[in-house]
């Protein structure tokens, strides 16, 4: 025996939990670096809780504070909008430097149209010498806002009111349904995004896509120059088939674009300067994060030099540390003295749970950007927390020396949290395989709830405390007593099977290269145990209870 056994069990899971967060974190240098200056970035400098969707737009001051940071870095910006703020833009580039690609933002409203095509006819008169092309419209064919006339006559309107080149930039395939656009255009201004094709391309794969679709483009409009008008790569949220978004992945892919770029002279535009926190009520997580700057303009990534796929992870690990640190708090009686083994099982288990919540936290802390997500997500995290700290608490009663109270006394929160953690993480796994195209897997919300069973049970075997698949069963993880009404057993009944449906279903969706899918299909399976035990052990008829010690 170890006496006492608390300093052991927190310098071994306090070591466990940060191993886990440096290790895969740590910078590592790119296959292909650059460093070279970059041609062009797409400019919306939002920030906070500012939004397109709710007209709260940069001020003059946030305007001018973001171009200061892209100075010296990039050579032109590109524009959406000729209104909103964005028309002091061309004035400020001009004193720091920088070019501009100026634009009319172009919906289904007459009235608002007319306004954007005046304005950036004015902008492209009044500032010749810094405004050196105009694009007329963005994806207005896409979302179907306008018809291809309605596009060419607003073109037309432009073109013969001003002297630079005028396009209009869209998706590659829209120019090649098409093509009555093109002869209208001085360019063609084509969108490559590999992460969103139909058909998801790993980073990889990147710069041979570029070839394939630009050697399409050239090869039905001769003649005409091509403007990459969007390239880029998210940094963070949910994977797409063997599209991964990471800090590394993305550095990796502008990378060795940029390098292909510079030797094949093309003529380019990164999507985009800065993380666009309101992006994600539309796209998600992946929404917000296509930036060379983060949501705070900071630099994320030096594609000369080693890259962390998140530098943030001290900050996890302090958070493990803290909620590491509670549950030895609250199971300090049951942890005072113990085996060697089972000091090593619980250091095991609190580093688990340290290691799951504190994912959960940063998560929400740094990627919930929104009101409305940030609230969800952090109700998510308080769930995740509170059944951690019930897994903790459940570990080292598991463990410790002292016997457990039979039957109804040994009741506690902890499975009404498995509960409805299991059922939560049941709706968000079909809210992802129904429209999971804008959602994030909930693996870092609910991983803890699919492994929770398994490891309490295998504590209380381990401890001698019960039989495996009498501790697995929901309603008996935690010891507070099985399922015993018929309304209840039919209730496992149909969860089971609906996790059980939901993990073909998502495997076929997501395809098979989807690693992040393969994850969270395998906690889905997971998760099945608990009520597929239960009903076991309700059939078999066993004991409820195992022996008190």
């Amino acid at each position: 025996m170890i006496r006492p056994a608390q300093p052991a069990v927190a310098l071994l899971a306090l070591g466990l939990a940060l191993l886990a967060w440096w290790l895969p974190n740590r910078p590592a240098a790119l296959p292909n670096p650059y460093g070279g200056s970059i041609a062009s970035v797409s400019f919306a400098p939002y920030r906070g809780l500012q939004s397109p969707l709710t007209a709260h737009f940069p001020s003059a001051a946030d305007i001018a504070e973001a171009l200061t940071r892209l100075a010296g870095k990039v050579q032109s910006i590109r524009l959406y909008t000729a209104q909103e703020g964005m028309e002091t833009v061309p004035p400020l580039a001009r004193s720091l430097g920088l070019k501009v690609i100026a634009a009319a933002w172009l919906g289904r409203l007459a009235a608002t149209n007319r306004l954007e095509l005046d304005s950036v006819i004015g902008l492209a008169n009044a500032y010749p010498d810094t405004i050196e092309r105009v694009l007329v419209g963005n994806e207005v064919l896409l979302r179907q806002d306008l018809t291809p006339d309605q596009l060419i006559a607003a073109i037309r309107q432009v073109r013969a009111a001003i002297r630079q080149p005028v396009s209009y930039a869209d998706v590659w395939e829209f120019w090649l349904k098409h093509p009555e656009v093109a002869r209208e255009v001085d360019f063609i201004t084509i969108h490559i995004l590999p992460y969103w094709e139909d058909e998801p391309l790993a980073v990889p794969l990147g710069n041979a896509h570029v070839d394939d679709i630009l050697a399409q483009i050239r090869a039905a409009f001769p003649g005409k120059p091509v403007l990459i008008g969007e390239l880029g790569w998210p940094s963070h949220g949910r994977d797409r088939e063997g599209a991964v978004a990471g800090r590394r992945e993305a550095a990796t892919f502008l990378a060795n674009f940029l390098n292909k770029a510079a030797v094949d002279q093309l003529d380019y535009n990164l999507i985009e300067a800065f993380d666009q926190p309101w992006k994600t009520r539309l796209e998600g997580t992946v929404g917000g994060t296509w930036g060379l700057f983060d949501s705070q303009w900071r630099p994320k990534y030096d594609l000369a030099g080693a890259v962390s796929p998140a530098p943030w992870w001290p900050w996890g690990a302090l958070v493990a540390a803290a909620v590491i640190l509670a549950g030895l708090l609250l199971g300090r009686r049951d942890l005072a003295v113990l085996s060697p083994a089972r000091v090593v099982l619980a250091a095991l288990a609190l580093a688990l749970v340290g290691i799951a919540v504190s994912h959960a936290v940063v998560e929400a802390a740094l990627f919930a950007k929104m009101i409305w997500p940030r609230l969800f997500a952090w109700s998510q995290v308080l769930l995740c927390g509170a059944l951690g700290l019930a897994v903790m608490t459940g570990a080292a009663r598991l463990l410790g020396a002292r016997p457990e109270p039979p039957g109804p006394a040994r009741r506690g929160r902890g499975e009404g949290l498995l509960a409805l953690s299991l059922v939560a993480a049941l709706t968000a796994s079909w809210l992802v395989i129904l429209d999971g195209r804008y959602r994030d897997f909930p693996t870092v919300y609910y991983g803890l709830a699919a492994v929770t069973p398994w490891l309490l049970a295998s504590l209380a075997v381990l401890a001698g405390r019960g039989r495996f698949v009498d501790r697995l069963a929901l309603g008996q993880v935690f010891g507070s007593g099985p399922p015993e009404t018929p309304v209840l057993r039919l209730l496992c009944l149909l969860l089971a099977l609906a996790l059980l449906g939901g993990i073909p279903t998502l495997l076929i969706s997501e395809g098979g290269q989807n690693r992040e899918a393969l994850v969270w299909a395998g906690l889905m399976l997971a998760m099945i145990g608990p009520f597929f035990a239960a009903l076991w052990r309700s059939r078999a008829g066993w004991s409820p209870y195992p022996p008190a010690r």
